[in-house]
């Protein structure tokens, strides 16, 4: 059976609603504070010292939660290798 121009209506509709919800979590994920405690900051700047003062000193400042995860996400692909 062929949809119909108000199924093909509705479909576009969700699709868009889906998108737009989407994008909204994204942008608040990179707008958010960070709410690390400062022994979590002390604890990332030393355990970033290997890699350099500099990535030392920038584990100490704020940070989004998106470089948070990707923090994270770096330290994850460090424990399977």
């Amino acid at each position: 059976m062929a949809a119909t121009g108000s199924q093909n209506n509705n479909m576009l509709m969700t699709i868009l609603a889906v998108a737009v919800i989407a994008i909204i979590a994204v942008a608040a994920i990179f707008m958010m504070q960070d709410n690390r405690s400062s022994g979590e900051r002390v604890a990332d700047a030393v355990t970033a010292l290997p890699q350099g003062v500099d990535n030392a000193a920038n584990e100490l400042g704020d940070q989004s939660p998106a470089e948070n995860i990707e923090r994270n996400a770096e330290k994850a692909a460090e424990k399977v290798n």
